[in-house]
């Protein structure tokens, strides 16, 4: 277990490793804030020397002239770059739920027809038992909840929570699931959806594939959740890639580009987000990159792009 260190003692130390802090008690001020593992731990590794491997150096130093201020700086970038995305991440994640809620009841009508396993892919059994074991444990959880609650008012007074009540407590990982596991004319029909929006936004003649759809539910899970406990964006990498030669036909974006770094994301939300909202993410993304890009020196800018998957060519793409 390493010792307790004060900040004046963690400021010594990273001094010693070539960390170049001129306002000492403005460094405090931001440990005291921020917490030094949030802000050094997380986000001092693209500024430390590497060998040949690209293994930090032992014992770990810092590039010649890093300031303690750049290292703030890639922390505060990845803050509000991560609210930018969240915002319409959230805006999809209400949008498929109520296109998957529409269609689903549209389709089988009776009372609770979501916890009946003859509703969804056989073949997926073990899946769909899973979910409707999680939304009959959210059912159950909400109606013995104390406080009002929409579930709990539906239960009480019609016996019934419809879906497009109950999947407002469901998560963005529910809801990938239950894409999944739904019958592939209902996965079209909510790809279809998905497809008009697009077609009138940029007049195009294809239709967006549900294997598309479950690309985008997928590595939104994962950046959904990363946004919402504040853990690293930048450098955000799929270990598993989507179908980028198919997703790159219907972006007209090269497939080298969706390699699912931080860029596929915002690549990829162009298919289920209005084109209002995505030139909006557009410009919001690049406002943001303007604020910082002269902020960093011992690192280029353009190496921060890079490894979010944003060339110099990003918007010409959009």
């Amino acid at each position: 277990m390493k010792p307790f260190q004060t900040h004046r003692q963690q400021i010594s130390i990273l001094r010693g490793r070539g960390l170049t802090i001129n306002n000492g008690s403005a460094a405090m001020r931001i440990f005291e804030r921020e917490n030094y593992y949030n802000v050094i731990n997380g986000y001092k590794d693209l500024f430390l020397v590497k060998n040949q491997n690209g293994q930090s150096v032992s014992p770990e130093t810092y590039i010649q002239n890093t300031t303690i201020e750049e290292i703030y700086s890639l922390f505060t970038f990845d803050r509000e770059l991560r609210n930018i995305i969240l915002k319409y991440l959230l805006i999809f994640e209400n949008s498929i739920k109520s296109k998957l809620s529409y269609r689903f009841s549209e389709k089988f009508k009776e009372p609770h027809a979501y916890l009946l396993w003859k509703n969804y892919l056989s073949a997926n059994l073990t899946q769909v038992l899973n979910l409707i074991a999680i939304i009959s444990n959210k059912i159950k959880q909400k109606s013995s909840d104390k406080s009002n609650n929409s579930i709990k008012h539906y239960l009480t007074v019609h016996s019934n929570v419809p879906l497009w009540v109950l999947v407002n407590d469901l998560t963005l990982g529910n809801i990938s699931n239950f894409y999944q596991v739904i019958d592939d004319s209902l996965k079209d029909k909510i790809a279809k959806d998905f497809s008009l929006q697009f077609k009138r936004d940029y007049c195009a003649t294809f239709q967006i594939p549900k294997e598309s759809i479950i690309d985008v539910l997928k590595i939104a899970n994962l950046i959904r959740n990363l946004c919402a406990h504040e853990e690293r964006l930048y450098n955000f990498k799929l270990h598993h890639q989507t179908r980028t030669r198919h997703n790159s036909q219907l972006l007209t974006i090269p497939g080298n580009l969706l390699d699912g770094r931080l860029f596929t994301m915002f690549a990829l939300l162009k298919l289920v987000l209005p084109k209002k909202e995505h030139q909006e993410l557009k410009r919001n993304i690049d406002k943001l990159f303007n604020i910082y890009k002269n902020k960093f020196s011992s690192v280029p800018f353009v190496d921060i792009l890079a490894i979010m998957g944003f060339n110099s060519n990003w918007k010409s793409y959009f």
